[in-house]
This record gives C-alpha cells, sequence and structure tokens, in this order.
C-alpha cells in the first residue's frame, strides 16, 4: 500500500534532484522544484511526440485524507460524483470556489481506509489549505502530503506498447478508473491510466522514499524504445499544440470550468457542492483559444492582453511556448464567449512595439 513515510523534506528532495544531477549533465534546475530540462528540449520533445517521455510530477499539490467523515467531506467539495467509488478506483474531479471558479484540478485515489488527492497546482499545499478550512470538528484527519508522494507521468507515442510490457500479464487490468497495484522488489507503487483529449497518460504514484528506485527500475526497462526523462520547456510545446490548459495559466480561481471544457469533470447529479450553483448561471464566460505568433513574442512574461486592428482589448494570451522544432511561436489564452472569427488582424503589445498573432482555434 501507499503510506505515509517519515523522512525530512529536504533529505527527499535532495536526493531526488542529486540523482537527475548525477544522470544528466545539462539538466537546468529553477529552484529544486521546477526542472526545465534534462537533456535539450528537442529531444525530450521528440520523446512526447514518438517515443516514451517520462515527467516528474512530484512537485504537484497533494493531500492525504482519512477517517469517518472523510468522505462526507469530499462529496461537498468536489464536483464529480465519488459515491460508487471502490477500494483502489479512481476519478477526475475538480475543486471550485463560491464563484464556481477552479481552486485546482485533480485525481482523487481511494484506498483501503484513505484518500490521496493529486492536484496540477504547483503551490505548496494548495489543496490541503482548501480543504482544511472546511473541517470544523469532523473525524477527519488531513495532511499535506506535497512531499510524502511523487508522482510521475508517462506518455508519448511508445507509451502504451512500453507499459504493457513493463506490466506484462497484469497491463489488461488497468482500466479507465482503477488503481493497479504492483509490487517492486520491497515496495508497492500504483499507477492509474487516464486521457487528455486524445493523449493517452500513464501517472505512477510512489512514496517519495522510494523514488530513485522506481525511476532506476523504468529506465532499465525501457529496451528499444526511445525513452527518456522530459522537463517542462519541451512538454510546454507539446500540451499548447494539443490546446491543454495548466495551472495556474489557465486553471485557476478567476476561470470557470466552462471555459476550459472541463464540463466533463462535473456530475450532472450533484448539486450540492461549493459554487454549483454559479458554474453553469454565469453569463461572463471566455472561451479557451489557441494562437500562433507571426513575429515574434515580447519580451515581459505572460500574460498579454490581444487587441485587434481596432485598438479594442478582445482576450489574454496566458502560455506560450518557442523552439526550433515549431515555426512560430504558440500560445494559449481566452476570448469573451461571443467572439467569431472575422478576419481581422490580432496583436499584443510592449511599449511601442506590436505582436502580431493569428487566432488558430477556439474550442467551443
Amino acid at each position: 500500500m501507499v503510506s505515509k513515510v517519515l523522512i525530512g523534506d529536504m533529505e527527499r528532495k535532495k536526493k531526488l534532484y542529486n540523482y537527475y544531477k548525477s544522470q544528466y549533465s545539462k539538466i537546468n534546475i529553477v529552484d529544486d522544484r521546477f526542472i526545465r530540462s534534462y537533456t535539450s528540449t528537442e529531444e525530450e520533445y521528440n520523446f512526447l511526440k514518438r517515443g516514451v517521455g517520462v515527467r516528474d510530477l512530484s512537485n504537484y499539490s497533494k493531500a492525504f485524507i482519512h477517517g469517518k467523515d472523510s468522505e462526507s467531506l469530499l462529496k461537498r467539495l468536489t464536483t464529480n460524483s465519488i459515491s460508487s467509488l471502490k477500494v483502489l478506483e479512481w476519478v477526475k474531479t475538480l475543486f471550485t470556489n463560491f464563484d464556481g471558479n477552479i481552486i485546482d484540478k485533480s485525481w482523487l485515489l481511494k484506498f483501503e481506509d484513505y484518500f490521496i488527492l493529486i492536484g496540477s497546482n504547483t503551490e505548496v499545499g494548495k489543496l490541503y489549505k482548501w480543504i482544511k478550512r472546511f473541517i470544523v470538528k469532523d473525524d477527519i484527519v488531513l495532511s499535506n502530503s506535497d512531499d510524502d508522494y511523487s508522482l510521475f507521468e508517462i506518455m508519448g507515442g511508445q507509451a502504451t506498447t512500453y507499459m504493457s510490457m513493463i506490466l506484462g500479464d497484469k497491463f489488461s487490468q488497468l482500466t479507465n478508473n482503477n488503481i493497479l497495484r504492483v509490487q517492486i522488489d520491497d515496495y508497492f507503487v500504483h499507477g492509474i491510466r487516464t486521457q487528455c483529449g486524445t493523449i493517452e497518460k500513464y501517472i505512477v504514484v510512489v512514496d517519495s522514499i522510494h523514488a530513485v528506485k522506481t525511476l532506476e527500475m523504468m529506465e532499465s526497462r525501457k529496451s528499444v524504445f526511445d525513452f527518456g526523462m522530459v522537463g517542462e520547456d519541451a512538454y510546454n510545446i507539446f500540451r499548447i499544440e494539443h490546446g491543454m490548459p495548466i495551472a495556474p495559466n489557465e486553471l485557476n480561481d478567476s476561470v470557470n470550468p466552462i471555459e476550459v471544457n472541463l464540463v466533463s469533470e462535473i456530475s450532472k447529479q450533484k448539486n450540492n457542492f461549493i459554487g454549483c450553483e454559479n458554474i453553469e448561471s454565469t453569463t461572463e464566460l471566455s472561451s479557451l483559444i489557441k494562437v500562433q505568433f507571426t513575429n515574434g513574442i515580447p519580451s515581459e512574461n505572460i500574460p498579454y492582453p490581444i487587441f485587434n486592428d481596432k485598438n479594442e482589448e478582445v482576450g489574454i494570451v496566458t502560455s506560450f511556448a518557442e523552439g526550433e522544432m515549431i515555426k512560430h511561436p504558440i500560445g494559449l489564452g481566452f476570448v469573451d464567449s461571443d467572439f467569431s472569427l472575422n478576419g481581422n488582424r490580432y496583436f499584443v503589445k510592449n511599449g511601442n512595439s506590436k505582436y502580431q498573432l493569428k487566432i488558430c482555434e477556439i474550442n467551443k
């Protein structure tokens, strides 16, 4: 089973990052939490397109919750139905604030007598702090588990074949909502199979004390696969190409789930979770868009307001990416939901300079 391991946060983090540094001489780590690249952006991008790419998501927000009232509390806070969840099953769900906007997007994993919540936000203690404010006198024990568990995402053109080789006969047991428990030497790892649009992903959850051993196991079994670790620079290009929003850029407490096409993670049978009455009743909604810059990008950090040729602000760019493997810088953002493509030219500004962009797609 996954258990809480008592070992210093700094010791766990140091061990994992020392392992990365020993394996990748060109690794680019920011603040010991954000790995921009392990080798090169182009090589890692190719893992995602045609091979097997492994992302370390260990800095994602996580919470551990148990006690006889924990399920009742989660029912009140989550947007999706969890009543039918059995032991070793999981579900995608959102946490929304009183305005119906997104606190976090998460995977809720049910174990024998506890739950593990894995968020998409890298803010320290994000899920823990939100859930804690609703615990009064309930029989609930809640822990901030940001550093207790390590999390690895396996994806890419060869990922399914790779995982079928890793799991052997057990691969057929991996369904859309179960948690597969596998023993590796003297410890357990847990895996789930999920999908983001047309992209299939596999998530491996392990006690952080066993993170390095798990990575070594995956590396030793790469066989003929084009296999490697993937940093955030390569993933950013890949996920923008596929229109996948992330926190905090497109998933935050000013964004309604409808605006980022997450209605599937809201149960139509639930009407008592926090913010439910405001999700679909909100009238001033935006739509998620993809953009392509045609003559460079501003030097300042995002977000960038989008203007039309009449100098009217019509939207905002919230993410961007550039690299040798794509012809032009690309991005994600939002425009008003009543916006329609009308042939006008659009741009963002940096002082007196204008950077033209093309709105490539609007997801309705």
